[in-house]
């Protein structure tokens, strides 16, 4: 008579509840990756980071199913013929494993490699796969015939990819008397060929011929080995291949493999202690103890030698109400680095008379500065009111006509008849009276310096306790005013450096020497004091000369030279060769180890990327030429990210321009990542386009991963990292590395058209 699994039933009805209820309770945000990335513009809505992890929602959607099922069991009264509570408590290890691996956690439940998913990824990368080597057997004529295998039969399933897509994880839940089967079957093959065999070898004497060998499968570092092949050895096989063939996003490794066994312990004893206490008097030792087959740990040791980790258990021992189940917490938000890069946005906007100019009382008067009066309203060709001109500061080719519709529909009557550039230096000057951007920056800077103190133990924290101790040994009788000299002395202001690129120096001096409409007056001044071309106080003039904070002294530095010479640079000298960044820490420029997010890493590498293929497309030599002269499509050019296709740059009325402003800002992006520095942008638009690119978002990747010092639950941790987990109030962690990227809302020239309309001159830009 068949057992009566009805029990079963509805213990597994309440287990898969608890998961259910634990699912939906959980903070997804704990898996998902958040991009070192300080966005003040967006704030909390920042969209740099990750949207969902890749097969969850089906997965989830599996559960709830799956309770519907044992629900109807239940209410049809039959009992179930096999045992329901395996699958539910293998359900819930799969979760516990998800909720318990490295974040970021990519996806689930995944296929991986596969030769036409391979195909595929090189069809992106126009036939290179990210540094990823062909396994032996992969190609035709493979030693292991691979190539009459089908392209989805290769494919292998990855039950979590985690870590930001450097670390898969499979499940393997068969139990060890499955094993011990595959090696009963091996044997009784063997067996069964011994007469087959010995006819082979009197047939191939006859012919004068060395009879067959049996192939013997390699162990442990290559030595021969008795264990067959079983399911736990193709496991890791195929994880392996698959690790080797994967496309990878650029700076990313080979992912790291592992394997956990749920119902296979790791020691022999145990195994007896958990499935067969008969074997042993219940107050002996069961330490010694074998196991059942020498062939198990064999098998063990040949996987470990594949590259592959092994993990055991099934975690069972930590329950779902367990705080080691709430995930790792979302990564403190990083701080920026004391040493900034400047990108070609900020260099201009920090020359904008807006930042400078003494702010208008309201909001009449701003508009007065930057909008037309009523009769001066710009007209259509028909005549009609709302011609929106750039006022010849440039346009995009075919860009943003659907925004500039949608807007159009949406405009009040204040800015009617106002040019875009009218409407975004408006906009500039409402959003500088509300949020200046000297002051913002200093407060953002001074906070980090701040954290950095409270981190680290730095002479500069070591020579403020020695004065204090020298105040209270003096008995100055004016502490206060000690105290606060201390508190304003320079050398205890943030030391921030700042450096920018070639590129972006060069571009920021074409630009505002080109004319009115790209830089008018005070505006150049401070721009040639910046790069160096004249002496004096950069903020000379300025509401905050005199009282600039950390701007102090503005100097600024460039990269790989000492001097800022206008016109030397050429296309030529800024080719590059395509960096190779492996994991770990590199060093910065002057040779000191940097510490780095793995945001900077990827960043680096796929930047450097877009820079390789825009310098391959162009011809050998145009240091007479603009690099955007010619938009005829070539077949490297077809391969070009769209906002690096010819006819996607921006192409503004200026006399010369070395380097389209993307490409400049790429060398920005790029130069500030492989210094592990923060590179401070005003506006988003090359990141966003960046971001949004193919080749960053690889099936199985992230963008980035997270540096931290990870605790694992694995059952190995000391029992003080125990005790840490089980904890309530975890405290966040923060990445090694700063801030990679640091944005800000964007400001446009604005002293030439202030000073026309301040003289009732509204034919801005001047007739040439």
């Amino acid at each position: 008579m068949s057992q009566d699994y009805t029990p079963h039933l509805l213990q597994a009805q309440a287990l898969l509840q608890d998961l259910i209820a634990h699912i939906n309770a959980f903070d997804i945000e704990r898996l998902l990756y958040h991009a070192p990335i300080t966005d003040r513009i967006k704030f909390k809505e920042s969209p740099w980071g990750q949207e969902e992890v890749m097969g969850m929602r089906k997965w989830i959607e599996g559960i709830h199913h799956h309770a519907r099922i044992l629900e109807s069991l239940t209410l049809s009264g039959i009992p179930p013929k096999e045992d329901p509570l395996p699958t539910v408590q293998g359900l819930i290890t799969y979760w516990k494993i998800i909720v318990t691996s490295k974040p970021p956690i990519v996806g689930v439940r995944m296929t991986m490699g596969g030769e036409k998913r391979i195909q595929a990824g090189n069809k992106l990368t126009n036939g290179q796969r990210s540094g990823a080597s062909t396994p032996l057997g992969a190609r035709k004529g493979g030693s292991n015939g691979a190539s009459s295998v089908k392209g989805k039969e290769k494919e292998v399933w990855v039950d979590v990819v985690a870590d930001g897509g450097k670390e898969w994880i499979r499940i393997y839940s068969k139990k060890i008397s499955h094993l011990l089967a595959e090696f009963r079957e091996a044997d009784s093959y063997i067996n069964s060929d011994y007469d087959s065999e010995t006819d082979e070898e009197n047939l191939s004497e006859e012919a004068g011929q060395s009879g067959p060998t049996r192939k013997v499968n390699s162990g442990t570092n290559g030595e021969a080995s008795d264990t067959p092949s079983n399911s736990l050895l193709e496991m890791a096989r195929d994880l392996s291949r698959a690790a080797s063939m994967v496309d990878r996003i650029p700076g990313a490794e080979q992912p790291k493999l592992n394997i956990r066994l749920t119902r296979i312990p790791e020691r022999a004893q145990d195994l007896y202690n958990e499935n067969d206490d008969r074997h042993f008097p219940s107050s002996g030792s069961h330490e010694g103890s074998e196991w059942p087959d020498s062939r198990i740990p064999d098998t063990f040791d040949r996987v470990r030698s594949m590259g592959v980790n092994l993990l055991f258990g099934d975690l069972s021992d930590i329950s779902l109400s367990s705080p080691l189940l709430k995930g790792y917490p979302v990564p403190a938000e990083a701080v920026p680095s004391l040493k900034i890069n400047l990108d070609i946005t900020t260099l201009m906007g920090l020359c904008s008379d807006v930042l400078h100019y003494p702010l208008p009382a309201n909001r009449q008067e701003a508009a007065r500065r930057s909008l037309r009066p009523a009769d001066q309203l710009l007209v259509s060709a028909s005549g009609q009111v709302g011609s929106r001109g750039r006022d010849g500061t440039g346009r995009g080719k075919g860009k943003g006509k659907k925004e500039d519709k949608k807007e159009l529909e949406e405009e009040d009557e204040e800015l009617r008849g106002q040019s875009q550039n009218s409407r975004e230096l408006f906009r500039c000057i409402l959003e500088e009276m509300e949020r200046p951007f000297i002051e913002e920056f200093d407060k953002v800077l001074r906070t980090a310096w701040n954290d950095q103190k409270r981190r680290t133990k730095d002479e500069d924290h070591q020579r403020e306790a020695r004065a204090l101790n020298d105040i209270i040994k003096d008995n100055a009788t004016d502490v206060q005013d000690r105290l606060s000299e201390l508190a304003t002395d320079e050398s205890n202001m943030p030391r921030v450096e700042f450096w920018t690129t070639r590129q972006a120096a060069q571009y920021t001096y074409e630009a505002l020497s080109s004319g009115p409409a790209h830089g008018y007056g005070a505006e150049q001044r401070r721009m040639r004091r910046m790069l160096g071309l004249e002496k004096g106080d950069f903020f000379e003039g300025s509401r905050y000369e005199g009282k600039a904070g950390i701007f102090g002294g503005f100097k600024l530095r460039i990269f790989d030279t000492n001097r800022f010479e206008p016109g030397a640079l050429v296309i030529e000298e800024t080719r590059a060769p395509s960096l190779g960044l492996p994991g770990g820490e590199e060093s910065d420029s002057n040779g000191v180890t940097a510490a780095k997010t793995g945001f900077h890493r990827t960043l680096a590498s796929i930047t450097q990327l877009f820079l390789d293929q825009y310098y391959a497309s162009i011809p050998p030599s145009l240091s007479e030429q603009t690099s955007s002269s010619s938009s005829a499509p070539t077949a490297t050019t077809i391969i070009l990210p769209n906002f690096l296709q010819p006819k996607k740059i921006p192409t503004p009325p200026i006399a010369k321009i070395t380097l389209p402003f993307p490409v400049v800002s790429l060398h920005s992006l790029q130069r500030g990542a492989e210094e592990g520095m923060t590179t401070v942008m005003m506006g988003t638009a090359t990141l966003k386009e960046v971001w949004g690119q193919t080749r960053w978002r690889v099936r199985g990747w992230e963008r980035g991963w997270y540096d931290l010092d990870w605790k694992e639950v694995d059952g190995h941790n000391s029992k003080d990292e125990q005790e840490e987990w089980k904890t309530e109030s975890r405290p966040q962690r923060r990445e090694r590395g700063p801030t990679a990227v640091m944005i800000f809302p964007y400001r446009v020239f604005g002293e030439g058209k202030r000073v026309r309309f301040e003289k009732g001159d509204y034919s801005y830009p001047a007739p040439q």
